[in-house]
C-alpha cells in the first residue's frame, strides 16, 4: 500500500570515488564548453524546432499518448496539430517550450508563478489529459499509479513548492547546479503539486533548469533534448523515480547518476549538429536525397537546396555553378518557384538572400528519417 514518506530536500555529498562525481564532472565540462557553431541562425532555429517537436512528443508518449512521430509530423505539415486531444497535448508542450525560450535566460529566477504557467500551457484545452484548474495547485489528495509513494496532503503542497523554488534559486556553489536539476525533477514528482499533468510539467521544468544553469539554447548555442533520457526506457524512468522516493542517500545518488549521465550522453550526441559540415553531410544532404528519390522534389530543386545548405544562404548569383545553362531571369524564376513551394525562405522579409526550409512537408520527413537512422532520436 502506498505511503507518504517525508524527507528533507538537500544537496548530496557523494564520495570522491562515486560514479556520480564522474558524471557531474563530465557534464560540468559540457556546460562550459563554448560551441563555435557555424550553422546559419535560421537553419539552427529550424533544427531546434525539430527537437522541440521530438521533446514534446517524447514527453507525451511517456504519459501514454500513442501518437507516432510520423502522425505528428503529418499533422504539423497539414496544420491539424490541434485537431485531436492527443495531438493538442503534444502541441501544448511545444508551446510551453517556446514560452521557456522566450522568457528564461541563464541565471534567471524560476518562480512558482513560472512553474504554474508551464502547467497551464501544458494542460489547457485538453479533455482527457487536462486539468480542471490549469496553473493552480491541487485542492485534493492524489495517488500515483503503480507507485509505493503517496504524495503529500494537498494542504502541504504550497509549503513544499515554496521550499522547492527556494532550493532552485538558492545561491549554492555552481558545482551543485547540475545535481539540483536531478534533485528538483524528483522532488517535483514527489510533491505532485497539480491534479494532472505533473509529468509533462516537470520535464518542461527540467528543460528550463538546464537553461537557468547555463546551457545556451539561443542562436549560436546548442540543441537540448532532455526528455530523450526518460522516454528511451519509460520503465527504467519510473523504477529510478521509485528508488529516489525512498529518500535515502543511495537512492537519490542513483537517481542523479541516471539523469545526469543520460543528459551528458544526449548532449554529446546532439552537439555534433552544431557543426555545419557534420549537419550538412550527415543529415541535410541525405534528407534532400530522400525527398528526391521519392519524387517529392525534382533534380533542379535538389541542386538548389544542396547549394543553399552548402553556403548557408544563397542569392540568384550563387546558382551559376548549380544551374550553368540558365539565364539570370530563369534562375530568378526558379528561386520564386522554390519559395512558393516552401522549400526556400528569405532570411528576412523582402530580402533577396534565402535559406533552405526544412520545416516544409517534403523535407521534414527526410530530416526525421535521417536523424533516426543516425541515432539522434528514439523510435517514437
Amino acid at each position: 500500500m502506498a505511503q507518504f514518506n517525508h524527507f528533507e530536500l538537500s544537496l548530496l555529498n557523494p564520495s570522491f570515488d562515486s560514479p556520480l562525481v564522474d558524471a557531474l564532472t563530465e557534464l560540468e565540462i559540457l556546460r562550459h564548453l563554448r560551441l563555435e557553431t557555424d550553422v546559419h541562425p535560421i537553419l539552427f532555429a529550424q533544427l531546434k524546432a525539430v527537437f522541440h517537436m521530438l521533446e514534446s512528443l517524447g514527453s507525451a508518449r511517456i504519459e501514454g499518448n500513442h501518437t507516432t512521430l510520423a502522425d505528428y509530423v503529418e499533422s504539423k505539415v497539414e496544420g491539424t496539430q490541434s485537431s485531436t486531444d492527443q495531438l493538442k497535448e503534444i502541441n501544448n508542450i511545444e508551446a510551453a517550450m517556446e514560452f521557456i525560450d522566450e522568457h528564461l535566460n541563464n541565471g534567471d529566477e524560476i518562480t512558482e508563478y513560472f512553474i504554474r504557467e508551464l502547467h497551464s500551457l501544458a494542460v489547457v484545452g485538453l479533455q482527457q489529459e487536462g486539468d480542471r484548474t490549469p496553473g493552480a495547485y491541487r485542492q485534493h489528495n492524489v495517488s500515483i499509479a503503480q507507485s509505493d509513494h503517496l504524495p503529500p496532503d494537498h494542504i502541504h503542497v504550497p509549503d513544499y513548492m515554496s521550499e522547492l523554488t527556494g532550493f532552485i534559486n538558492r545561491a549554492d556553489k555552481p558545482k551543485y547546479d547540475l545535481m539540483k536539476i536531478a534533485l528538483v525533477h524528483h522532488r517535483f514528482g514527489w510533491i505532485h503539486p497539480f491534479g494532472n499533468g505533473n509529468g509533462r510539467t516537470v520535464r518542461l521544468l527540467t528543460y528550463a533548469l538546464l537553461i537557468k544553469y547555463g546551457f545556451n539554447v539561443q542562436a549560436g548555442g546548442r540543441v537540448l533534448n532532455p526528455t530523450a533520457v526518460f522516454c528511451n526506457d519509460r520503465e527504467r524512468y519510473y523504477a529510478m523515480l521509485s528508488l529516489a522516493d525512498k529518500g535515502t542517500a543511495r537512492g537519490l545518488e542513483e537517481w542523479c547518476l541516471y539523469v545526469l549521465s543520460g543528459i551528458s550522453s544526449e548532449l554529446k550526441k546532439v552537439d555534433q549538429l552544431t557543426n555545419h559540415a557534420f549537419l550538412s553531410t550527415k543529415i541535410l544532404y541525405p534528407a534532400i536525397d530522400f525527398s528526391s528519390e521519392r519524387g517529392l522534389i525534382n533534380p533542379l530543386e535538389s541542386k538548389v537546396l544542396k547549394r543553399a545548405v552548402e553556403l548557408g544562404t544563397i542569392k540568384a548569383g550563387d546558382l551559376r555553378t548549380a544551374l550553368p545553362d540558365m539565364k539570370p531571369a530563369q534562375v530568378t524564376y526558379q528561386l520564386g518557384k522554390l519559395i512558393d513551394r516552401g522549400l526556400l525562405q528569405p532570411v528576412e522579409e523582402g530580402a533577396r538572400s534565402y535559406t533552405a526550409k526544412f520545416s516544409n512537408s517534403y523535407l521534414i520527413r527526410g530530416v526525421i528519417r535521417v536523424l533516426r537512422e543516425e541515432g539522434f532520436i528514439p523510435d517514437l
